[in-house]
């Protein structure tokens, strides 16, 4: 039945306009399946032609978290930004000033993609580029670059306090670890030193008082004689008594000798902590290091043949609608 009949008879009877309108939607399917099945070709082609001619991009992951901007008087982190900041930094495009030139290309066509991670503390960052190894590059730069603006700059007001702090107590211990290098440790090893000469010098003289008495102890006794002996054997028992002072005293300093290595690595080790700390002050803490994927990400073809497929579709669909009513006007009425 044609159109023009299906109107006349939806004129003369009206009851049965429910029926002339599906009537009306199984023809406007029928009659442009043609223009619908062009369309959707003509969208899927071009689709795979874009796909086909488009430069494979490789995503580039960095996952970063709020990052540590002061310490306490307990040593506790103290972490003013929270993920939301963090996101509103990558959103406002805040980071381009630190994005670093990627090649002939300008820090205007380079963007980051912020995606607040499952734990709801990290925040993960995606760079899209041709060349995996430069994006990583690129990524670990731009981190690098933000890291030393904040340390720096004196832009952040918790991180410039802190980093005046931690310097302070820096400065304090090498101040500390200089005078036991130069003072301390080198006023004991004279100390021992000396001790020794004259440990040395009481020896060889209580050696040579030994020797006397042994051989005035093989002769004969005589007054004068035991006199001297007896004088001899007093000398010797006072050396031996300051020989073994002597010894104590050394031992002493050689302990507090060590004490001040032990002293020096505790010292070293205080300082070591205190750059770290330095080193961690920063709005954003690196957790994950760049890694680029394994394959190209953009373009998916799976998605754009999806998309084509609706898009074509549709054009088809509203195409067919028009040609529809074009058809109805040029039909006669009632």
């Amino acid at each position: 039945m044609s159109i023009g009949n299906r109107r006349e008879r939806s004129c003369a009877m009206s009851p049965e306009k429910g029926s002339a309108f599906v009537a009306d939607m199984v023809d406007l399917v029928v009659s442009s399946w043609k223009i619908l099945a062009v369309c959707v070709l003509v969208a899927v082609g071009a689709s795979v032609v874009y796909v086909w001619r488009a430069t494979p991009l490789y995503a580039v992951k960095m996952q970063v978290r709020p990052g540590i901007t002061a310490f306490d008087e307990t040593g506790k982190e103290i972490r003013s930004w929270n993920v939301g900041d963090v996101m509103d930094f990558f959103r406002q495009d805040a980071y381009r000033a630190f994005l670093p030139e990627a090649g002939g290309s300008s820090t205007k066509t380079l963007s980051l993609y912020p995606a607040q991670g499952r734990s709801a503390t990290t925040v993960t960052l995606t760079l899209y580029h041709p060349d995996p190894a430069e994006g990583v590059r690129i990524l670990q730069k731009f981190y690098d670059n933000l890291l030393h603006h904040y340390q720096t700059s004196g832009k952040e007001p918790l991180i410039a306090v802190s980093t005046k702090k931690i310097q302070e107590r820096i400065q304090a211990v090498e101040g500390l670890l200089n005078h036991v290098d130069t003072v301390e440790k080198p006023g004991l090893e004279g100390e021992i030193e000396g001790r020794r000469a004259v440990l040395a010098a009481k020896s060889r003289v209580l050696e040579t008082v030994e020797k006397r008495i042994q051989d005035m102890t093989g002769k004969n006794p005589d007054p004068q004689l035991l006199t001297v002996l007896l004088e001899h054997e007093k000398t010797a028992g006072v050396l031996r008594s300051e020989i073994a002072e002597e010894k104590r005293v050394i031992e002493s300093l050689i302990l507090a000798r060590d004490g001040l290595d032990m002293k020096k690595r505790q010292l070293q080790a205080e300082k070591a902590l205190e750059q770290q700390k330095l080193a961690a002050l920063t709005p954003l803490e690196q957790v994950v290091p760049p890694a680029a994927s394994a394959f190209p990400v953009r373009p998916k073809l799976k998605w754009h043949l999806i998309g084509a497929v609706l898009a074509g579709t549709f054009v088809g669909l509203l195409a067919g609608v028009v040609l529809r009513e074009r058809r109805l006007r040029k039909s006669p009425t009632c």
